[in-house]
């Protein structure tokens, strides 16, 4: 959410301490949208302890008033939990929880090879920079790539967490605190940053940005002073035109990879916890859930605009 949300919204969604969508349905798969009624600053800035506790109050009120089964965390809803982690073992809820980042992070990979193919470069003559590195899509995303890049740039806060991550890959890279993405071809950002975190000083000519993160990491105010570079929305997906479901800002049959996961885990019917770092055999079958059900990654978009022409 940002300041102005709850002045598009509808009376009959805003409740006293969240926001609750009409009931929807994909295909006879029946659910809600809950927003709590915070921006990302306020998310990020409020102590942890009630932070977690107003996500496990929306939870439950999902299990009690709406017969919700599975819940995804969504953006910073899953930071603040430790990847879910912590919403699992509270007590008071029953059902399952899935961040949905699984299905994420094999579209931004998916978005990436496709941007490679429209501009017909190999990756293997490209440098690539992950911010973002070793969060939950972020490791996921440089297990797929790194191996597939000339050169990559993993970025991160802590250094100890980048060393570990370094522990887990294999390719050409170096790890680093700093923003180094000026060298990079393309860039993939990743994190819970509340505020748009590169600017135009960090960008190389002709540079292609997949902006995974929630809120964006690359601001439109960015994208038009500097109309050389590419910024890709990172995460997003097409739904079948038959039940598209419509998010502010995006256009008609876009929906966020996320959402999209949660989605086909009811219609699979899995009753499964999926937490914490991605399983890389989980992304993969959602890969095969989303060509079962027609969930594809079809044209790509700029803050839900179609992208058309990708300078080289």
């Amino acid at each position: 959410m940002d300041e102005k949300t709850l002045d598009h919204l509808p009376e009959s969604s805003i409740r006293e301490k969240i926001i609750v969508s009409p009931e929807l349905n994909v295909n006879g798969t029946k659910g809600y949208i809950l927003a709590l009624k915070l921006t990302a600053k306020q998310i990020m800035n409020l102590p942890r302890d009630e932070m977690r506790e107003k996500i496990l109050e929306a939870t439950i009120f999902a299990q009690n008033e709406l017969d919700v089964d599975i819940i995804q965390l969504g953006a910073l809803t899953t930071s603040v939990t430790s990847g879910g982690k912590w919403l699992v073992n509270q007590k008071e809820y029953a059902g399952f929880i899935t961040h949905g980042d699984s299905y994420t992070a094999a579209v931004t990979c998916q978005a990436a090879i496709k941007t490679l193919n429209l501009i017909q470069k190999r990756s293997l003559e490209l440098d690539l920079a992950i911010v973002g590195a070793y969060g939950i899509i972020g490791e996921a995303i440089s297990k797929i790539l790194v191996p597939k890049f000339a050169h990559s740039i993993l970025i991160g806060p802590r250094k100890e967490k980048l060393k570990e991550l370094e522990l887990k890959l294999k390719g050409s890279f170096e790890i680093t605190t700093d923003l180094k993405t000026k060298g990079a071809d393309i860039i993939i950002t990743a994190t819970s940053h509340p505020t748009a975190l590169l600017q135009s000083e960090h960008l190389k000519e002709n540079a292609i940005i997949l902006d995974v993160s929630q809120p964006p990491n690359l601001s439109t105010n960015v994208c038009k002073k500097r109309q050389d570079i590419c910024r890709i929305d990172g995460g997003y997906v097409d739904f079948p035109k038959e039940c598209p479901i419509q998010i502010p800002g995006m256009s008609i049959g876009k929906n966020f990879a996320c959402i999209t996961e949660v989605i086909m885990q009811a219609m699979e019917n899995e009753c499964k916890n999926h937490v914490g770092s991605i399983d890389l055999k989980h992304l993969r079958k959602t890969e095969k859930w989303g060509e079962k059900y027609g969930f594809t990654l079809n044209k790509l978009t700029n803050f839900g605009q179609p992208i058309n022409i990708i300078k080289s």
